[in-house]
């Protein structure tokens, strides 16, 4: 690897590190905790991602989580999610379904950790 190319790696992994950082700080604690219901699933590859059709997301945020959400709030912050690039909304799904987008696995596991380093919250993760 000449230099150039090693000074391109570098500003690379500096420029994902700042974005992860960037939307750690941005994001709040209930945004986190859908991401974390898609991303964060404790189990190894291919089953480390899963996909929630609304009314079930719904259920396990207010029983499993304890978070007092309503269905329009929970589905504002999930379409500002899909905004972002972190979820994606299968169309042509009744009731309406979600899954984590390909590829963003690590990005968005990042910013999850970040965040709970940055609130000092780290028991819970």
């Amino acid at each position: 690897m000449n230099k150039l190319e090693h000074v391109l790696q570098n500003s690379e992994q500096e420029n994902i590190e700042s974005r992860v950082l960037e939307l750690a700080e941005r994001l709040d604690f209930i945004d986190v905790q859908i991401l974390r219901k898609f991303y964060v699933t404790g189990k190894e590859f291919p089953e480390d991602t899963r996909p929630f059709c609304f009314p079930l997301l719904y259920r396990e945020m207010k029983v499993s989580n304890h978070l007092k959400i309503g269905i329009e709030a929970l589905r504002k912050r999930l379409e500002n999610l899909i905004g972002i690039g972190f979820l994606e909304k299968v169309k042509n799904s009744n009731p309406t379904n979600y899954m984590p987008v390909d590829g963003k696995e690590n990005l968005v596991r990042g910013i999850i950790a970040k965040f709970f380093i940055i609130h000092g919250i780290t028991k819970f993760l």
